[in-house]
Order: structure tokens, then sequence, then C-alpha cells
């Protein structure tokens, strides 16, 4: 016998316990409903250690029937005091009754080989047969169980650090619409899978290229069709540049400066600097008089901060050399507009929550203490065929961030819903923005089209 399942009513709530007497880890589901199993709320592991695998959900279990009793709700503080203290103490207590049934073992030999395991791994309440000593609540072998030395008061507990802000994604799980075959739809389709945003961690990682570096664990993924309208704009940044005979000369000293300070020190680029400064201002009076006369007037009119005298006393200007210089990649944004039409009961659900978790996860997160805001969850999306892989003939994306979301629930200027209340209509506008831009040498194996 592998597992063995309990029921602990814990403050009115009832609570499936499954512990496993192989590895001694025991779950904590919500109840069972015609044979679908419980949600998984906690779980201890095989050291004695707990954790939650749906916190929120476990609170609002947990407060429903506190409701039910006339009691008030439990803030989330409030709650894993009540888990890691009382909750935690009869959890410990139900999974090592059942370790310590030798009859949840295929024979003694196992029973002993299991237990002495257990108890030298720290669960709490098992008997380790080899020594007659019972793991006190932290995990400690003591000889007098009933005097549980070394227990701390009964009102201590091991607060252990608590998760972030749960915003309800579900790993793994796909939606689709519109549900079942549609005749003339076609197979094609677009996901969009959001991501755990992922920062840089240590200082080696401050920067990313490809933008796979912020990526974290999948979560919901939604399969919606591909529509008309399917367009992609790429963009660099150039900008005008001057640089008239006086600045090339300033950057031509420059550059023999700092080049002579780098190779023979200071007093070399001291030296380099006059040199060069003598030269290039013999250079600029050089040529015919009117070159003279007219670096001779710009000189006067800086030294005079008058700019214009050049142009008064010549009637010229510095030819500026105006050139087009690359000043920097933009970052893509594309555009997406579903219009969603559910024609029965279970696609009007499907649609209710692809809208929730659109909203959800681009939606900034608050940390634990809430002294902090967390980036928002980012979007992977990609054009499938109908064989199943990446488009071959349209173009690529990199991670993105869902920077507008809109919802119009009445679509088609009139107010229309079924007689459950769902909405006969939805028209969603989403507006994606790569993380990171594109480079020229990430096209060649990019498939498709490229970015």
């Amino acid at each position: 016998m592998a597992k063995v399942k309990t029921t602990r009513v814990w403050n009115g709530l009832p609570v499936e316990e499954t512990t496993d007497t192989d590895t001694g880890v025991i779950e904590l589901r919500s109840g069972s409903f015609l044979g679908t199993q419980g949600d998984l709320l906690a779980t201890g592991d095989g050291k004695g250690k707990w954790s939650y695998n749906d916190q929120a959900g476990f609170r609002r279990r947990y407060n429903n029937k506190q409701r039910t009793q006339g009691k008030p709700d439990l803030k989330p503080e409030d709650f894993n005091k009540k888990f890691f203290t009382n909750g935690i103490k009869l959890f410990n207590n139900d999974r090592a009754a059942v370790l310590n049934n030798n009859e949840n073992y295929t024979g003694v030999s196992q029973a002993v080989r299991n237990k002495v395991s257990f108890a030298e791994n720290g669960i709490p309440g098992v008997k380790n047969p080899e020594t007659g000593e019972k793991n006190n609540s932290q995990g400690n072998g003591v000889e007098d169980p009933d005097k549980n030395q070394g227990e701390e008061d009964s009102d201590s507990f091991e607060l252990k650090p608590i998760a972030e802000k749960p915003i309800g994604s579900v790993p793994g799980q796909n939606l689709r619409y519109p549900l079942g075959q549609i005749p003339n739809l076609g197979y094609d389709f677009v996901t969009f899978t959001a991501h755990e945003y992922v920062a840089a961690g240590n200082i080696d990682q401050l920067t990313t290229s490809s933008g796979l570096e912020r990526v974290g664990g999948a979560l919901e993924t939604i399969s919606l069709p591909m529509l008309p309208g399917r367009e992609e704009s790429n963009s660099v940044t150039f900008g005008s540049d001057s640089m008239d005979a006086i600045q090339a000369a300033k950057g031509r000293i420059a550059l023999d400066t700092l080049n002579t300070f780098g190779d023979k020190g200071l007093t070399a680029s001291l030296a380099q600097f006059g040199a060069r400064s003598k030269e290039e201002l013999d250079k600029l009076l050089a040529g015919p008089g009117e070159n003279k006369a007219a670096i001779i007037a710009y000189f006067a009119g800086q030294a005079a901060q008058a700019p214009g005298l050049m142009t008064r006393a010549t009637g010229s200007v510095l030819n500026p050399n105006m050139e087009l210089l690359f000043k920097g990649p933009n970052l893509r944004t594309f555009n997406f507009a579903f219009q969603f039409r559910p024609r029965f009961e279970d696609e009007s659900v499907a649609v209710k929550e692809i809208i929730r978790i659109f909203k959800r996860n681009m939606a900034v997160q608050r940390s634990a203490t809430e002294m902090f805001l967390k980036t928002p969850n980012i979007f992977t999306i990609k054009y499938i065929h109908n064989s199943g892989e990446d488009h071959p003939f349209m173009n690529r994306m990199k991670p993105c961030m869902l920077s507008g979301f809109n919802v119009n629930y009445t679509p088609d200027n009139s107010y229309m819903t079924y007689q459950d209340g769902a909405m006969t209509g939805y028209d969603v506008t989403m507006t994606f923005q790569e993380i990171v831009p594109i480079y020229a040498d990430e096209q060649q194996n990019a498939g498709g089209t490229g970015f």
C-alpha cells in the first residue's frame, strides 16, 4: 500500500489527506466531487517541511467555511499563522498515524525500513523502531514523547517565507476559441502563451539580445483563429548629424591626445595635445586668404560671445558636412483584433476565461509585502500552420509585453445577452510590444519570413 487517504475537518473545512508510505509526503486537497479529484492545496514533504500549492484557493475555501459559522475572514498573514500553528500540527499527527501503522506497509521489513528513514529525515510524530525515539513537532527524536523535549510553546510556529501574491495563473492550461469544428474556418491559428517575467538576477545578466533570458515558465496558452489584418512593420531610427571643420579639428586633437594617454601616460599626452592643437590651427589658417579671415572671425566671435560675427564679417558660415547617421533600433508593435461570438454555454465560459487570462497576465503584480511592484507576465506569440508547426511563410516574433487590451461588450451597437447573462458578442483588441529589438544576424535562421 503506497498511498493512504484520510479526511480531516479543520475548523469546519473538510480536507482530504493523501499520505505516501513510500516517500512520507502528505498532500492536502479540497474535497473530491463526482469522482473528480480535488484541487491540491498544500504539501508536506518527506523531511517535514510544508509549502502551499494554492495558497489563495486554500484561504478562500477556509474563509467560506468561516462565514457559515459566523466568523470573520482571515487575511493572508492571519491564515498563514493559523495554518503553520494549528493546522500543521493536526496534519502532521494524521500523517504520523498513517506512517506509524504497520498495516499500511506490504510487510514488517518494509515498515521498519521506511519508518527508520522517515524518522531520520525529521518527519514529525514518526517513531523510530530501532531506537524507540519519537520525533517531536520539530522533527527531533526524543525519549519521552509525552514531555516532547525541546518542543517550543504550542503557540510558536515557523513562518515560512510567504510566496509572492498569486495571480491565479494555471500552468499548462490551454484554452481556445472557437470550440468544436467550424466549416470554412481553416486550421491555421495564432497562440499566445503567458510566461513569468525573469529579471536579470545578477550583474552579469543585465542585458539580453534574444529576449529569451526574460522568459520564465509557461503558464496559460490561448489559441485563436487566424484573422485578416496580420501584418508586421520593421524600422530603425536614423537622424541628421553635422560636423564642421572646427569640430573635426577638435575631434582629431582629442583622439590623438587620448590615444597617447593610453599608450604613454599623462606627460606625453599633454605634449601631444599642444602639438596637435598647433598643427590643426595651422591647417585651418592655411590656404586662400579668405579662409584665414573667416577662421579669425569665427574665433573672434567665440571670444566675444557673438556667434554671428563670422557671418557678419565674411557673409559665410562653416560647412556643416551634414550626414544621415544611424541612431538605434526600434521596438516593434503588433496589434491584434478578435471578434468573439459565443454560440453556446461552454463557449461563453471559454471566452470569459480567455479575456480574464489576458487581463490578469498583463496587470502589474504586487510583491508579498506590497512594498514593490513587479513586472507583468510576458507573452510568446506564434503563428501555427495546419501541420501543427510554426507557419513556414509568416513572420516570427520575439517575447512581447501586452501593453494594451480593450474589450467592447456591445460590439453590434446594442446590449444583448443570453438567458444566463453571457454576452452575445465581444470585440477584443490587443497591442503587444517586443521587449528587445531585432538584429540582422538573427534573421538568417529565424524561419518563415524571419522576424
